[in-house]
């Protein structure tokens, strides 16, 4: 039995494309089987039941939506993760991230937390690197945690900045145990709304 990727493990979009699918083949293929059915006992699709399928058809409309909108962005690639978990060292890292707003997404391949640095790759070519840090930025900020945050386009200018953080102590920072979070770092509090404002 395979087990559930986590939201941030390399993968996931494409796990979660899969799943979402498969998903909306079994929603739909329910009411549809109903319909047919119906179709076949009573000789004619005017009848109570077609009303039915077709209301019954809604949510797996929506999971489509779903499944659409997790097909647009493509698993990161695995060798740019293999060179990645070769740099990193300890540090934590989230991969395949679609940071959501109200206007865009922002698809960042590779993202990692040290101290009040935090750093990202995207392999994405439309994306607007100081846009998505921006946004990345005031949303941390708006649960009170102001952190430096830089989006690279370039893989090694990306893999040197890693390589540095890994190499060497974060900056302290002043950190008061968040009641929200009882027994976490800070670096675990920082990763997980990460974590909430991605798809």
């Amino acid at each position: 039995m395979r087990t559930k990727l986590e939201k941030g493990a390399y993968g996931y979009l494409k796990r979660s494309r899969l799943y979402a699918w498969k998903k909306a083949g079994l929603m739909l293929s329910v009411p549809v089987l109903i319909f047919l059915i119906s179709w076949f006992i009573h000789g004619t699709r005017e009848n109570v039941i077609t009303v039915v399928a077709v209301v019954g058809c809604l949510p797996g409309c929506n999971q489509v939506v779903r499944a659409i909108l997790a097909s647009r962005y493509p698993s990161m690639d695995r060798e740019m993760w293999e060179k990645t978990e070769a740099v990193r060292g300890t540090l934590p890292v989230l991969y395949e991230n679609v940071f959501t707003s109200y206007e865009k997404n922002y698809y960042v391949d590779c993202i990692a937390v040290s101290g009040r640095e935090t750093v990202g790759y995207s392999s994405a070519s439309d994306l607007d690197a100081r846009e998505a840090a921006e946004h990345i930025r005031s949303q941390l900020r708006k649960s009170s945690y102001k952190q430096n945050v830089t989006i690279l386009k370039e893989e090694n200018a990306f893999l040197e900045r890693l390589g540095r953080l890994a190499g060497s102590d974060p900056e302290p920072v002043p950190f008061k145990e968040d009641d929200r979070y009882p027994g976490w770092t800070r670096d675990e509090i920082v990763l997980h709304l990460l974590q909430a404002i991605s798809l």
